[in-house]
């Protein structure tokens, strides 16, 4: 798995206040013990899809289901669903009623912050990534960042474009890549970690060229 330049402390460390990222969900219209089925019009989960769940107040779990826990989906119909400990996994046996059932998909926590790690490497130089642990700080928080912003619009509790968030984050990185933007980490800055893999690579098919990063 190629590097990823982040860590979910990270996104709270520089980009979210914890507390902050709630995880949408819906109540589900019944969970019925005889038939292990949770039923909730148009639920749009296919088989194997990772599932937690929660109650609202006053509500019961059923058992024994655990709040917080990820479950996989097992797709009945477009209105009930089943679930399983695990993928490919037989329905769970539900020995009680559930009520005030909240369903939720997990935040992809761990799929945003791949894709914005490999967000970096197409904004600095081909031949310098993947990068080398320790990480510049300046690309981790970024990642951080970036991450943040789009979680909390998978989470409906942003409404900000990306596009303009990434164009300001490609920037940034631009002049971290040409050395304008020193590291803050005294063991790894741009000049140590990518303007020397420049001096020996051929030329960037990206225009980046092949000498020195710093103009």
């Amino acid at each position: 798995m190629p590097d990823v330049y982040a860590a979910r402390a990270d996104v709270y460390k520089y980009g979210l206040p914890r507390g902050l990222l709630a995880n949408p969900g819906r109540i589900c219209s019944s969970v019925l013990a005889s038939s292990d089925a949770f039923e909730l019009d148009g639920h749009g989960f296919e088989t194997d899809d990772p599932l937690v769940f929660r109650i609202e107040s006053g509500g019961t779990m059923p058992a024994p289901i655990v709040s917080g826990t990820t479950y996989r989906a097992i797709r009945v119909s477009d209105t009930i669903f089943q679930v399983a400990a695990a993928a490919a996994g037989a329905p769970i046996d539900l020995t009680t009623d559930g009520a005030l059932v909240v369903v939720a998909t997990p935040l992809p926590f761990d799929e945003v912050l791949e894709f914005y790690s490999r967000f970096v490497d197409g904004c600095i130089p081909a031949h310098a990534v993947p990068l080398e642990s320790p990480y510049p700080i300046t690309v981790t928080a970024i990642v951080a960042e970036l991450a943040a912003h789009r979680l909390l619009l998978i989470a409906g509790q942003s409404s900000e474009s990306m596009t303009a968030i990434e164009l300001g984050a490609k920037a940034q990185l631009e002049r971290f890549a040409n050395g304008m933007i020193p590291g803050r980490d005294a063991r790894f800055t741009a000049s140590t970690n990518l303007a020397v893999a420049a001096s020996t690579a051929s030329a960037d098919p990206r225009g980046w060229g092949a000498g020195g990063l710093v103009p």
